[in-house]
C-alpha cells in the first residue's frame, strides 16, 4: 500500500468520524436526560399557559 492511499484512508476516516460521531454523542445525552426525569419536577409543557 503506498503513502496517497494510506492518507486518503485516513481523510475518509477523520470525515467519518466527524460526521457520526456527534450524533452518538446526542442519542447518549437524550437517553441520560430522559432517565433523569424525575416525576417530581415538572416539565415545560407544564407552565405554558401560566
Amino acid at each position: 500500500m503506498d503513502l496517497s492511499s494510506m492518507i486518503m484512508g485516513a481523510a475518509i476516516a477523520s470525515v467519518a468520524w466527524i460526521a457520526v460521531y456527534p450524533w452518538a454523542k446526542l442519542k447518549r445525552l437524550n437517553a441520560l436526560e430522559a432517565s433523569e426525569k424525575r416525576p417530581d419536577r415538572p416539565d415545560d409543557s407544564d407552565t405554558v399557559g401560566a
